[in-house]
């Protein structure tokens, strides 16, 4: 009992040096946003709020796209200043965000040409809600998006997908969630891949299988 205390207080204590609560506070400054305004986007109390900048609750995605919309910038700036951009995507952000086919652009200390692919992202429509992410996998290689591309998520779109669009969903089972790139032929989700392993076929009934976004733009450098 006493190491898994030991073990909790060293989670919440690292967590809580990463967050960049100035930022936000000075954030929040700048547009006028308060406490409830950015409760009221979770659909949370206020003390929700402070909770999560004083690192004694975990930021989740959802949690994470709200600031975002709120505070008018990319969400991989609300990772960054979360602390979140060096943690374990899954553990950190909670249930639904595994990563998978693809997962939210962060720079790290080694990533080359930040500059230019920020200025690519803002160019081809990035913005809150418009999101910066990168393939990690060939599940829509045949699609033409490759191991390594760029693109950008709407996920203003996630409830107004057509066939034919290429979506992130987000796969839920009793171990936790994964993150796929599919394509979406109602009511189901496809790859675009030769790998036999990639075959399968998800049923989109938003409870299970829900669509996040639809990918607006692709590119590779």
């Amino acid at each position: 009992m006493c190491a898994s205390i030991a073990l909790w207080c060293e989670v919440i204590t690292s967590y809580l040096v990463r967050m960049d609560v100035t930022w936000f506070k000075k954030r929040q400054r700048e547009l006028g946003v308060t406490s409830y305004d950015l409760g009221a986007a979770i659909g949370r109390d206020r003390s929700v709020i402070s909770r999560i900048l004083n690192g004694a609750q975990p930021m989740t995605m959802d949690h994470a796209r709200s600031f975002a919309e709120i505070l008018q910038v990319p969400l991989a700036t609300i990772l960054e200043r979360a602390g979140l951009a060096d943690a374990p995507t899954a553990q950190s952000l909670g249930p639904g965000f595994a990563e998978s086919d693809a997962a939210v652009w962060l720079p790290g200390p080694t990533q080359q040409d930040v500059t230019a692919i920020r200025t690519v992202a803002q160019a081809m429509g990035e913005r809150p809600g418009v999101d910066l992410w990168r393939v990690k996998s060939g599940a829509m290689a045949l699609n033409g998006l490759l191991d390594g591309d760029f693109f950008l998520l709407d996920t203003h779109a996630a409830d107004r997908v057509k066939a034919g669009d290429v979506v992130v969903a987000q796969i839920y089972n009793p171990r936790g969630a994964t993150t796929v790139l599919r394509r979406f032929e109602p009511p189901v989700l496809v790859s675009a891949s030769a790998d036999p392993a990639e075959g399968r076929v998800y049923v989109v009934d938003g409870v299970n299988v829900v669509i996040r976004g639809k990918v607006a733009a692709s590119w590779r450098f």
